[in-house]
């Protein structure tokens, strides 16, 4: 295949475009390539129109990595694929009527795993008022003193909040009420590749895409898919690049109100930015602090991540300057990625992947498949640590007797909280997070309960089917029994769990923890006894007061005296508790808790139910036992109702 037909086969290759425009593009485009002149600059081949290579005119570039963009008839990039034509991102463009300048429409990215997200500008304005006409002088408070006062409660630079919201943000409605609006832009999963079929992921802060000035806050990252960000960040270095090949772009910096910096955050951004900071400052303690964060400015690495599909091999792997950093496997049912960690340390879950000459090894525990790699990858052979490898106990299917469930390869992968995008009630898989830091919140908080804590030796969890991980606690050997329905769920939650414990050197603390599938264990599980219990009752039986005794009963029967138990359910419960000999040593409403409230500063018309309750219950000490009463027709048989599987939609 020569070099022209190369690059008509990666312009015209089926699902690499879906935007109409860009179609109907493509087909014009297709005809001149055999025409276009070359020039090389850096490594970098321009194919372009005309006399010489301009930002207009190109219309293809050949990096050195023989990675391909192909640009629309006004300079932007529409298309990005690999060498092989596998495509990377896609970008639809419009112009503005009023202005003529041309903006970003939409945007899609195609993760390692073959699965689609999506960007899409502007995607809601939101609006909020204010009275300040309470405080004394407020007839000649500026905006600045607002802003000023909106920084110090959200904790963050007036600079910053000045920099978000404009003086065209706060819209004065008379007698000291102001409208405050601030757009957002919106991350999506596309269902088969379309905003057709999408799936709300999360918001960002607006990016002004035609001229980049910040690198985006990504408000609910826990809602991400496995590789999100690599993608994003390729598809932003990649518009950063265009932008300054004429012109010097001022660095870019991280912004948001507030910033949510981690170190996942700083490594992904380090990779495709390089940070600067003030002089004899720590760059990584600034930007940790979201006070701060905005201080590092961020400008392009000159050699970033590059990702290439192996149709062949069915993997993607992505490599920088030559180093392999990791593969995914296509329609793996296990999400994590085989990463290269140089023989220094052990991947999640045991997941490595080592590089030969002209070979690497996926390497899972102790066994291995090699895979032979494109010599135009560039990748460089390594060495690795002759040091003894660190020996586990045992891996993480071990929680499930050895024979973990079988799962979809696809929902394995949005096994992750989805939050309405707008005026909905967030359902009760996406509800567990909120809800497990305010358990957090009673476990250190009420009087003993950490000692208390330390006591327990047998623990139930059923129906936390997203957090199961985060009800256990690794640095204690207890016995916990798990019912799950829902196997995607129950495997991510096994390597989350698996990987915290073995960083930390706990593993052996968890011998005794077992994964169940509720249908068939349920019955064995309730026959036991616990000193602590989570236990979630699902939306569904609220409003079905006998399901909810019968689960009660069951509950109270099984939980040890003085045993503890955290239970979510209908506000109604309380009411029964005294009868099964239960205190209720804490009562929230769902609504109430700050958990949900610092939500609704990233989702704000997002709804829950206002009669769903976490509850900390206690049960009673024994007492002198009374004679059993005669059975009767409405004694409670012991059978305990067919409890909610979690289903994510199609």
């Amino acid at each position: 295949m020569t070099k022209v037909e190369k690059i008509i086969a990666a312009l015209t290759r089926d699902g690499s475009l879906i935007f109409a425009n860009n179609l109907s593009y493509s087909v014009n485009l297709e005809k001149i390539i055999p025409h276009l002149k070359i020039e090389e600059k850096d490594g970098c081949e321009f194919w372009y129109e005309n006399e010489s290579p301009t930002v207009v005119n190109t219309r293809i570039k050949v990096f050195p990595s023989r990675h391909i963009v192909f640009y629309n008839e006004k300079g932007q990039r529409f298309l990005c694929t690999d060498p092989e034509g596998t495509p990377l991102h896609e970008a639809l463009w419009t112009e503005d009527e009023n202005t003529g300048e041309m903006q970003l429409a939409f945007a899609r990215m195609q993760l390692d795993c073959k699965q689609w997200v999506g960007i899409k500008p502007r995607a809601k304005t939101f609006s909020t008022q204010i009275d300040i006409s309470p405080h004394e002088g407020w007839e000649n408070m500026s905006l600045d003193e607002l802003r000023e006062k909106a920084a110090e409660a959200w904790r963050v630079p007036a600079s910053e909040v000045k920099y978000f919201y404009d003086d065209d943000h706060m819209v004065h409605q008379g007698e000291g009420k102001y409208d405050i609006r601030l757009t957002k832009d919106g991350l999506y999963a596309l269902h088969e590749g379309t905003f057709d079929k999408s799936i709300f992921i999360s918001f960002m802060f607006q990016v002004n895409w035609t001229k980049l000035d910040l690198i985006p806050v990504v408000e609910l990252f826990q809602s991400t898919l496995p590789g999100t960000g690599g993608a994003v960040f390729e598809f932003i270095w990649g518009i950063y690049n265009d932008q300054s090949r004429e012109e010097k772009l001022a660095p870019l910096r991280y912004r948001g109100l507030p910033t949510y910096p981690s170190k996942e955050a700083f490594n992904i951004f380090s990779a495709f930015f390089e940070p600067k900071g003030p002089e004899g400052k720590d760059i990584k303690t600034l930007f940790m602090d979201p006070q701060t964060s905005h201080e590092i400015t961020w400008t392009p690495q000159k050699y970033p991540p590059v990702r290439y599909f192996s149709e062949e091999q069915k993997v993607a792997i992505t490599a920088q300057d030559g180093y392999l950093y990791k593969v995914t496997v296509f329609d793996d049912p296990i999400t994590f990625p085989f990463i290269n960690c140089g023989g220094v340390r052990k991947p999640p879950i045991e997941r490595e992947v080592r590089v030969g000459n002209q070979t690497f090894t996926l390497l899972e525990g102790e066994r291995g498949r090699e895979i032979h790699f494109e010599s135009s990858w560039g990748l460089r052979p390594q060495t690795y640590s002759t040091r003894l490898a660190q020996k586990y106990p045992f891996t993480w299917k071990w929680f499930f007797n050895g024979e973990p469930p079988r799962v979809d390869p696809i929902k394995s992968i949005y096994t992750v909280p989805f939050y309405p995008e707008g005026q909905a009630d967030i359902d009760e898989s996406s509800m567990q997070p909120m809800v497990l830091d305010q358990i957090f919140h009673y476990m250190e908080m009420a009087p003993a309960m950490p000692a208390k804590l330390e006591k327990m030796e047998s623990v139930l969890i059923h129906t936390f089917d997203t957090v199961l991980a985060g009800c256990i606690d690794s640095s204690k050997d207890r016995a916990y029994t798990v019912l799950y329905s829902d196997p995607e769920f129950a495997q991510k939650n096994a390597q989350l769990l698996w990987n915290y414990a073995a960083s930390r050197e706990q593993l052996s603390n968890l011998e005794r923890v077992s994964f169940l599938e509720e249908q068939a264990h349920i019955r064995d599980a309730y026959s036991q006894k616990y000193d602590l219990i989570f236990k979630w009752i699902p939306f569904m039986y609220h409003q079905d007061r006998e399901a909810c005794e019968s689960m009660l009963t069951a509950l109270s029967e099984t939980l040890m005296p003085e045993g503890f138990m955290f239970l979510v359910g209908p506000r109604q419960l309380q009411g029964l508790f005294d009868h099964y000999k239960l205190d209720a040593l804490y009562n929230d409403p769902i609504y109430n808790m700050p958990f949900f409230r610092q939500h609704l500063k990233m989702c704000p018309e997002n709804q829950v139910n206002p009669d769903i309750v976490v509850y900390l219950a206690q049960k009673r000490g024994e007492q002198k036992k009374k004679a059993d009463p005669p059975a009767t027709e409405d004694t409670f048989d012991g059978t305990i109702p067919q409890m909610r599987d979690f289903r994510r939609p199609n």
